[in-house]
């Protein structure tokens, strides 16, 4: 079914519990220490435990977990269907903004049920490739990061996606506020086809300047969840359901961008029910005697939705649904007869002068406004900080001496300097990427800050003026090559140019 690395997923059959299809993950640990392998083993144990008691109608069934030697095997119900990743690829990268507040919302009720355990259970890895889409729409959330019990250690606790995990998540300090920030990035991409995965940690343009036809709500409140600074996000999946739930009421009751069609001027109400191809006898006997079309439910002709059959007008966008009884139209179809019925009231003296003033309303509403502006210009201002960051890391490149190495059997020609599979801590390698690195840093005026490098981690300290120049110190050690892990230990200055 899919996985990778340590991780493999298989459709396998149960044949102790009444042959139902199940999903077989397969986990392999290449642990050379016995301890060290019993303490995986002992954790992924626990951790298997702990995810079959969750019961939530968005998380997978934990049925039964096993181990033979290095191999390590978790049961869990089978879900039919498929990824939100691959949903947006079939659409061409994004979605309906409806389509993915329902989705959203889903997804809500699942971390709200896992952040309200005690203690809470954090997922840390939301992305588009771990929602499952069933047939019938319901969402499910795939891989709660098991398998990193069985990484080796230098990687064990990296957990997450760049693109997806939030700032707090790269220093080890995820809490349910993390989780937050990777549906921000979730719905992010789905609304504007933007994958922050292919792009710079944390650059997240605001969501309607990708995206103008967006509700503004809507757009705010993905803003707010992707905050760098977790107290300027929401405080829990609470808050962030009620306030998507009352953005989706306002869009369904037609008070947001989302309304029915338009009809044209002194046009009638149609509702076009397909009933089947009836027989010849049918045929006969609805000529003879009425048939009631409408029993239980019908569908608004407007809007398309779901309705009492007896209702006067629709509930969701107003129209007159009057529909009286008939005889089904023929057909010059074999396959299906449609039976149209219209509002037998003619339109009002005045239908023209009301269509003039809605055309007018909706003219007036849908006007640009003074946030299209200020979010074109913020577009601008943060494009142009990025150029000149790269203009000045470019610079500072080129100042430096290139390192070189002399190639066996030629001579003295120069090679580039190719660093160590696994460089030592302390080796040539990390005095190498540290000269670079404070190069970087005192052309960006940032002689304050200091740093030690060890293997794939950085550790950082010493003062910043703001959190802004933190986050382009934080992004300067990552691109250093080799480097995994940071640790920030910096702290911003009481300048008056330093931020709240």
């Amino acid at each position: 079914l899919g996985g990778g690395g340590m991780k493999l997923v298989y459709l396998a059959e149960d044949l102790r519990l009444a042959a139902r299809p199940c999903a077989l993950a397969e986990m392999v640990d290449t642990f050379s220490s016995p301890e060290m392998q019993s303490q995986a083993v002992a954790a992924f144990q626990r951790e298997a435990d702990m995810l079959a008691q969750l019961s939530n109608e968005h998380i997978p069934r934990i049925f039964d977990r096993f181990s033979e030697a290095n191999r390590h095997y978790l049961v869990m119900e089978f879900v039919d269907g498929i990824t939100l990743e691959q949903e947006l690829a079939r659409n061409g990268g994004k979605l309906d903004q409806m389509r993915v507040v329902d989705i959203a919302l889903q997804i809500l009720d699942t971390l709200e049920y896992l952040h309200n355990l005690k203690p809470p259970v954090i997922y840390r890895d939301l992305k588009p490739s771990n929602v499952m889409l069933t047939a019938s729409g319901q969402v499910k959330l795939i891989d709660f990061g098991i398998a990193r019990f069985f990484l080796p250690q230098s990687n064990a606790t990296m957990i997450g996606t760049q693109g997806y995990a939030p700032p707090e998540q790269y220093r080890g300090r995820a809490e349910v506020r993390s989780d937050l920030y990777a549906l921000g990035a979730t719905m992010h991409h789905a609304l504007t086809g933007r994958d922050p995965a292919a792009e710079p940690p944390f650059s997240f343009p605001p969501t309607r300047s990708l995206c103008p036809g967006i509700d503004t709500a809507l757009a705010e409140l993905v803003d707010q969840s992707l905050a760098y600074d977790v107290v300027h996000r929401m405080a829990d999946a609470t808050e962030f359901k009620q306030r998507l739930l009352d953005i989706r009421a306002r869009l369904v009751t037609g008070n947001g961008r989302i309304r029915p069609p338009a009809r044209t001027p002194g046009q009638k109400p149609q509702l076009q029910l397909p009933l089947g191809a009836p027989t010849p006898a049918a045929q006969a006997a609805a000529s003879q005697q009425p048939t009631v079309l409408m029993t239980g439910e019908t569908e608004c002709a407007a809007c398309r939705r779901t309705i009492p059959s007896d209702s006067r007008f629709c509930s969701f966008c107003g129209s007159d649904v009057t529909i009286p009884l008939g005889a089904p139209a023929p057909s010059s179809s074999p396959e299906a007869a449609t039976v149209v019925l219209s509002n037998p009231a003619p339109p009002p003296a005045n239908a023209g002068a009301a269509a003039r003033a809605g055309a007018l309303y909706r003219e007036w509403r849908d006007r640009p406004t003074r946030g299209h502006t200020l979010g074109y210009i913020a577009l601008v201002a943060i494009g142009l900080f990025l150029a000149a960051f790269a203009v000045t890391t470019m610079l500072a490149r080129l100042q430096r001496p290139a390192p070189q190495a002399t190639a066996p059997g030629m001579g003295t020609a120069p090679y580039p300097y190719i660093p160590p599979a696994n460089p030592a801590p302390g080796s040539a390698y990390d005095a190498q990427r540290a000269r670079e690195l404070r190069q970087a840093l005192n052309a960006a005026g940032l002689n304050a800050v200091k740093f030690r490098i060890q293997g794939n981690t950085v550790t950082l300290w010493g003062t910043v003026p703001d959190e802004f120049a933190r986050m382009k110190v934080e992004t300067m050690a990552f691109m250093l090559p080799g480097i995994i892990y940071l640790e920030d230990h910096l702290t911003v200055s009481d300048s008056p140019f330093a931020g709240p």
